[in-house]
């Protein structure tokens, strides 16, 4: 009864607090739409009254290690604002030129350019 009388009492599950309109400062797993994905957003878009009993993540690529990793299509991860690629990105830094360097084979001689 004590604790009841509190400003903002303790509580037996996490509590999630708005960051921002509409999102949480917490990620979790949602099923059951489609292949699965991880989302920070309030739980009743999701069908959800609450967060009580559910894995939480600190970040988005966290959620889809523990919840996902099984998925072949890369589905949670795509779902990210900045997405993890298969592939390094390669980015132009003036005409003509990149970031990187890469393999030539050219008839037994190879070179890097």
């Amino acid at each position: 009864f004590c604790f009841s009388q509190m400003a903002n009492p303790p509580t037996q599950a996490p509590t999630v607090t708005a960051t921002e309109a509409g999102t949480l400062t917490v990620f979790y797993p949602v099923y059951g739409e489609g292949e699965g994905f991880c989302t920070n957003d309030p739980p009743a878009d999701h069908g959800l009254s609450s967060l009580n009993g559910i894995s939480t993540s600190a970040t988005h690529a966290e959620c889809c290690n523990k919840h996902f990793s099984w998925q072949k299509s890369g589905f949670c991860f795509s779902q990210m604002a900045n997405p993890p690629t298969q592939a390094p990105t390669v980015t132009a830094t003036e005409a003509g030129t990149m970031t990187v360097f890469y393999p030539v084979y050219n008839e037994g001689e190879g070179f890097c350019t």
